[in-house]
């Protein structure tokens, strides 16, 4: 589906009625279609549909974004009564080289086929005519590729062969679980990439800080981005001013959004230094 229809499509309000994180993953749209590996919303619902909810969401781990995501799925397929977690974070190596790490070899208990799933929560945003993430050397054409083309094929390379499939067995399936948002400009301006976008991906609105002057966004912490909470319950004060860091932010209304520092998808902002700028 292309960029316009989605915005056309979608509403914007993230119509978060929980944040538990589990339920969030749960319901969260994938990002992608058009390839056998990813998911589609259909095999989402048919595994929400037999999933325990954990019980504890209490989790010590790294902090960043990524691994609090792939342990949200570790323990939603602990509790799955149709799968079962073989291995995780399988690092391959060849002649003393890390090829990479499978984040999940999974046994579905219906078919006995031993899966391969790769997981990832990204958020990215349209500019001019591609997806850079917060951070704009994150770009969703190429995490796309990277995760089909070299993640999911690490289960069948030689190496794999070699020394993991003796003990955990041949991979039958692979999975991409690609989930997040997309967040298109305020004036619309930008449409994105042509790549192949999940017609019921979850959507947003982004602006750069100096846009601010007539919103009324109150930000949201890094766990929170999975599941934001209502804006009602939110205590944090409203984003005003310049930022120097993106900000995911919701409003009255519950639509979410992307807040920008000004110099973004630069690195760093431009700073002068006598008559001659610098960057």
């Amino acid at each position: 589906m292309s960029s316009n229809q989605l915005l056309q499509n979608q509403p914007l309000n993230h119509k978060q009625s929980s944040p538990n994180p589990f339920e969030a993953v749960l319901h969260l749209p994938p990002l992608l279609t058009g390839h056998d590996y990813i998911i589609d919303q259909d095999w989402l619902a048919q595994f929400r549909q037999s999933a325990n909810i954990p019980a504890d969401s209490s989790y010590q781990g790294n902090p960043r974004l990524g691994f609090y995501y792939q342990w949200l799925w570790q323990q939603l397929i602990l509790e799955h009564p149709h799968y079962d977690l073989v291995a995780e974070e399988l690092q391959l190596h060849d002649n003393k080289q890390t090829l990479g790490a499978i984040d999940f070899l999974v046994r579905n208990l219906m078919t006995g086929e031993l899966e391969h799933w790769e997981v990832a929560i990204k958020f990215y945003l349209a500019w001019e005519q591609s997806w850079p993430g917060p951070n704009a050397k994150d770009n969703l054409d190429k995490k796309a590729k990277r995760m089909l083309e070299h993640q999911l094929a690490l289960s069948d390379h030689m190496a794999y062969q070699q020394q993991l499939s003796p003990i955990f067995g041949q991979v039958a399936v692979r999975r991409l679980i690609m989930q997040g948002r997309l967040f298109y400009p305020e004036d619309q301006t930008s449409q994105g990439s042509g790549i192949s976008l999940n017609p019921g991906a979850s959507i947003g609105r982004w602006c750069y800080s100096h846009q601010l002057q007539d919103k009324i966004l109150r930000p949201l912490t890094k766990r929170e981005w999975i599941a934001p909470p209502p804006f009602s319950t939110l205590a944090t004060p409203p984003l005003t001013g310049v930022i120097s860091h993106p900000a995911m932010a919701v409003d009255a209304q519950e639509n979410l959004w992307f807040v920008m520092p000004d110099h973004w998808p630069a690195q760093q902002p431009e700073h002068r230094l006598g008559h001659q700028m610098v960057k």
